[in-house]
C-alpha cells in the first residue's frame, strides 16, 4: 500500500499542478516579453518562452510535503528511527536546489557567467559529503571496491558537478533534456521501489510527474500559438542536481539499503551527455578552444548534421539512452561486473558516434553531388 501511495500520489499530484501552473507561465512570460532569442547556436527561429523550469521546484515541493504529510495523516508507517538522517540529507537537496533554482533564474532573466555557475554547483555538492553522504564503494568499476573519504568526497563533488552540467548541456533541442532525466528517474524510481525506499520513490516520481505536462508544451507546442516553452536553466540545473543526487545517496548506501551494483545502473541513465561532455571537451581543447566555451558539436546538433529532423533527433537519442541502460540491466542480471558493463556501454556509445559520424559524410556528399 505504501508504495503505491508514495508512487501515485507525488506522480498525479505533480503532474496536475503542471497542466495548471505551466500555462500561466506562458501567459506571464509573453506579457513580460521573458523570451529566449534566437542565434546562430539554437535550433528555434523565434522568440519561445524560457521559464518553463520555474515550475518544477515548488511543484515538487508541494508534492513532497503534502505525500510526508498523507503518510502522518492516515497513520501510514515508516522507519521513524531511520527518518531524522533522511530528513536533513533531504533539507540540504533543497537548499542545493533552492541555490541552483535562483542562479537558473537569474541565467534565464539576464545571464550568468560559467564561472560563477561552477562556483554555486560546487558550493551545492558539497552539501552532501556535509551530510555525511558520499562515495564510499565503486562496487568493482574499474576494478576498484572501497575507497577512502579522502578520495569518495572530492570524487563525490565531481559526480554531482559533471551530472548537473551534463543534463544542462544535453538540453540543446526540445524534450532531450527531459526524456533523459525521466528515464533516469524512472529507472532509479523503480530501485527504490524494489528496496522500498518511499522517500526516494516520492523525489523520483514527484519530479517525472512534473515533467509530463512540460515534455508535451516543449515537444508539441504551437510557436505560433504561444504554446511552446523552454525549461532553461532554471530547470536543467535543478533537474540535473536532483538525479544527482538520488544517485549519489544510492551509491552511499550500495550493498546495506540498496543493490551492490546501484551505482553503475545510475550511470548509465545519464552516461549519454556523459560522454558527450568528454566528446565536446576533446574536440573543443584539439581546435585550441576554451573547452567552457559554447559550440554546435553536442551530440543533438551532429545529428542534425546528418538529415535528421529535431523531433527524429529527440526520439534517436532517448532510444540510445534507454538502450543503454537496458543493456546495463542486463550486465548486472548476467553478473558481468561493473567495469565489464561500463565498457559494453562505451561500446554502445562509440558504436552510436561512429555511425553518426557516417551519415554526417554521406549526407554532405549528397549536397555536394
Amino acid at each position: 500500500m505504501i508504495t503505491t501511495f508514495s508512487i501515485a500520489v507525488p506522480f498525479l499530484l505533480s503532474a496536475v499542478l503542471g497542466w495548471l501552473f505551466i500555462p500561466r507561465v506562458l501567459i506571464l512570460s509573453h506579457r513580460r516579453r521573458l523570451y529566449d532569442i534566437p542565434d546562430d547556436r539554437k535550433m528555434h527561429d523565434r522568440p519561445v518562452p524560457r521559464l518553463g523550469g520555474i515550475t518544477f521546484l515548488p511543484i515538487l515541493l508541494i508534492c513532497v510535503c503534502l505525500t510526508i504529510g498523507g503518510w502522518v495523516m492516515f497513520g501510514i508507517p515508516y522507519m521513524t528511527n531511520y527518518l531524522n538522517i533522511m530528513i536533513i540529507r533531504f533539507c540540504l537537496l533543497f537548499v542545493g536546489m533552492m541555490m541552483l533554482f535562483l542562479v537558473g533564474v537569474v541565467d534565464d532573466l539576464i545571464g550568468v557567467t560559467y564561472k560563477a555557475k561552477f562556483m554555486v554547483q560546487i558550493a551545492c555538492a558539497l552539501l552532501f559529503p556535509l551530510s555525511g553522504m558520499w562515495i564510499h564503494d565503486l562496487s568493482g568499476l574499474f576494478w576498484v571496491h572501497e575507497i577512502s573519504a579522502w578520495v569518495g568526497i572530492p570524487l563525490t563533488v565531481f559526480v554531482v558537478v559533471y551530472v548537473i552540467n551534463a543534463i544542462n548541456l544535453i538540453d540543446g533541442i526540445d524534450g532531450l533534456a527531459a526524456g533523459i532525466c525521466a528515464i533516469s528517474l524512472m529507472t532509479l524510481g523503480s530501485a527504490a521501489a524494489v528496496m522500498s525506499q518511499y522517500f526516494f520513490l516520492i523525489f523520483a516520481f514527484g519530479m517525472l510527474g512534473i515533467l509530463v505536462p512540460f515534455w508535451i508544451y516543449n515537444v508539441f507546442g504551437n510557436v505560433q500559438k504561444s504554446h511552446k516553452i523552454f525549461m532553461g536553466d532554471t530547470g536543467s540545473l535543478t533537474l540535473g542536481y536532483l538525479v544527482s543526487f538520488l544517485l549519489v545517496y544510492m551509491a552511499s548506501e550500495s550493498g546495506v539499503t540498496f543493490h551492490s551494483e546501484i551505482l553503475i545502473i545510475g550511470l548509465s541513465t545519464v552516461l549519454l551527455p556523459m560522454f558527450d561532455i568528454v566528446r565536446v571537451v576533446i574536440a573543443r581543447m584539439k581546435n585550441h578552444r576554451n573547452p567552457f566555451l559554447p559550440d554546435k558539436n553536442h551530440i543533438h546538433h551532429k545529428l542534425l548534421r546528418t538529415g535528421l529532423c529535431a523531433r527524429w533527433v529527440m526520439a534517436v537519442l532517448v532510444m540510445v539512452s534507454l538502450v543503454i541502460v537496458l543493456m546495463t540491466m542486463v550486465g548486472v542480471k548476467l553478473g558481468l561486473g561493473a567495469t565489464w558493463i561500463f565498457l559494453i556501454d562505451l561500446g554502445i556509445w562509440l558504436a552510436f558516434d561512429y555511425t553518426a559520424n557516417y551519415f554526417i559524410h554521406k549526407n554532405h556528399r549528397k549536397k555536394y553531388e
